[in-house]
């Protein structure tokens, strides 16, 4: 039997052992990371004032990113300055109050989540059915 030596073992490591590990260390840490982040959105969409999760109730119920509103209306304004909705265009006008209004993509990944754990989105929802 021929003697391999510790050379093809170190190469073995650092080659595809270690790399691999690093890889696996690398996704599992990235989706924990992506979970504790989902659930601090979820927590601080549950801290909103009633008047900006109304907001927010809308652009859920009709399943949309985008609606028309006015940027000027204190819980939007509220909205805009934690970065929850997005300010855009006013859509072919130049009138300041009647302006497109979106959901940023991070936030609108965690929306069934926070309807699902927010009691007062619960209500609201189930007041709409009926």
């Amino acid at each position: 039997m021929p003697d391999i030596g510790l050379n093809f073992f170190q190469w073995l490591y650092v080659a595809v052992i270690a790399p691999v590990f690093g890889w696996l260390g690398g996704v599992f840490g990235a989706a924990w990371k992506n979970r504790r982040r989902n659930k601090a959105i979820v927590e601080h969409l549950c801290g909103l004032p009633p008047e900006c999760k109304k907001v927010l109730v809308e652009f859920y119920e009709n399943g949309s990113h985008t609606l028309r509103g006015d940027p000027m209306s204190p819980p939007i304004r509220v909205l805009i300055n934690q970065g929850i909705v997005i300010r855009g265009p006013g859509g072919g006008t130049y009138d300041a109050i009647d302006r497109y209004l979106s959901i940023a993509p991070h936030i609108w990944k965690v929306m069934d989540k926070w309807v699902a754990t927010d009691e007062f989105v619960v209500q609201k929802l189930l007041k709409a059915r009926e």
